[in-house]
């Protein structure tokens, strides 16, 4: 079925042009979860609780590459919107270059600066010996990570979301061929599984980037663009609050090892990992629908068609409840089955593992419905409270969660901080839903 983005929305619709975003984002999450099971079960622990050491610090200098990505769709869909394709491939070209130019900058500050943060992460110096060498490599790839992520949104605007699975499926397939010859048969440990990791971003980011650049049949392309400050800062301006959430969650990872670090120790951050891992699957769907509403709800805010607006509003609400509520009962009765693929070796740590999944997968329940409010307030062009939903819930709440909770509940009151913020969060969407809905209702 071709989907463009000037149709009408039922939540049928919605799953099928968002299936293919989803697949992508999976596909791209499996980087992570393949890394995983190859470092904790071929390296150790030790190396496992490294990477959910590092990776917030690395999360949060990519999170750049997807404001540039979902600011820039909304202001391209705009203007397809108004039937301005030839303003829309400046703009697409402009972010581009600007989401590559960010990589190159953030990437050598971030290396010059990983030995002391990853000090301030609270890295052993066991952990550094291991987190270290997988953050350098990951660092010196950065400039093409950036247009990976930025693509995932971008692809969306271009009305080929599929393509975007297919690469990621290609980048998937090779990240496990490359990390069982890195890591099992060469040997090479962290290094080798950064490298397996790094090839399969170049692959997200190069494939796209040379499709663009040649004759094609969505409605963008490459063309000489210089620079246009006004809309670029509105881009940043408006994807800012996907970066402020990713930027959030790169600090809540940071705060929760801190603590799981203080009331735990090591067995605690590997176990939390693994929470991560099931966590980032159910996230790839959430995130998935809410970048399909972003480019959507873009295209019809500027075309000004309020009852679609209206629509996609509803249909997207009920989708997200729905997908909750679902994936609340997948990890209630699968928790036992991840735990045993990434910690296995440890009966004491899996037995961690099962509980700390079965705890944090409340927060599920509205996750989705909290992320898709968000991305629906981008779509509109309300970037401030697009980003205030996004800060309100993944930095301020879980922020005040993790280091309150504890202090009545013990650990537990750290695997649902996640709930609690959740919870919250939704009445603040609503709110914000409720005054400004001038904006969808005409």
């Amino acid at each position: 079925m071709n989907i463009k983005l000037s149709d009408h929305f039922t939540c049928g619709k919605l799953v099928l042009f968002a299936l293919p975003t989803i697949g992508m984002i999976l596909v791209s999450t499996t980087y992570d979860l393949i890394d995983g099971y190859f470092v904790s079960n071929y390296i150790g622990k030790t190396a496992f609780a490294a990477i959910n050491i590092i990776y917030p610090y690395l999360l949060a200098i990519m999170a750049v590459g997807m404001m540039f990505g979902v600011g820039g769709s909304a202001l391209i869909a705009a203007e397809l919107g108004k039937g301005d394709r030839d303003r829309a491939n400046r703009y697409f070209t402009m972010i581009i270059k600007a989401a590559f130019g960010a990589g190159i900058f953030l990437g050598a500050v971030g290396l010059f600066a990983l030995p002391t943060v990853s000090g301030w992460l609270g890295a052993t110096e066991d952990m550094m010996a291991y987190g270290l060498p997988y953050g350098r490599v990951l660092l010196v790839f950065m400039p093409i990570a950036m247009l990976s992520y930025a693509f995932q949104s971008l692809l969306i605007t271009a009305e080929k979301p599929q393509f975007g699975l297919y690469f990621s499926l290609i980048n998937m397939l090779s990240n496990i061929f490359f990390d069982w010859l890195f890591i099992v048969i060469f040997g090479w440990g962290m290094t080798g599984a950064a490298l397996a990791t790094a090839i399969g971003m170049c692959l997200n980011g190069i494939l796209p980037l040379i499709y663009f650049m040649r004759e094609n049949t969505s409605p963008l392309r490459l063309v000489k663009s210089g620079w246009e400050i006004g809309p670029l800062l509105g881009a940043m301006g408006n994807g800012s609050s996907e970066m402020v959430t990713n930027v959030s969650t790169a600090l809540i990872f940071i705060f929760y090892n801190m603590q799981l670090m203080r009331f735990i120790g090591e067995d605690g951050v590997a176990a939390y990992g693994t929470v991560l891992f099931v966590e980032g699957i159910f996230a790839a769907i959430f995130y998935g629908l809410a970048m399909e509403a972003a480019s959507v709800v873009g295209y019809h805010a500027g075309a000004q068609n309020y009852q679609e607006l209206q629509s996609l509003l509803k249909n997207g609400i009920k989708l997200n409840l729905g997908c909750g509520i679902v994936m609340f009962g997948t990890a209630q009765c699968f928790a036992p089955f991840v735990a045993e693929i990434y910690l296995g070796y440890d009966a004491e740590l899996c037995a961690l593992g099962i509980y700390a999944l079965r705890m944090f997968a409340f927060a599920f329940i509205l996750q989705g419905f909290n992320e898709y409010a968000s991305a629906y307030f981008t779509g509109l062009g309300n970037g401030k409270v697009s980003a205030a939903i996004a800060f309100m819930r993944t930095f301020v709440l879980q922020s005040v969660a993790i280091f309150g909770l504890p202090l009545l509940f013990g650990v537990d009151g750290l695997w649902f901080s996640q709930t609690f913020a959740e919870v919250v969060s939704t009445v603040v969407a609503i709110v914000f839903l409720i005054k400004f809905r001038h904006e969808y209702m005409g």
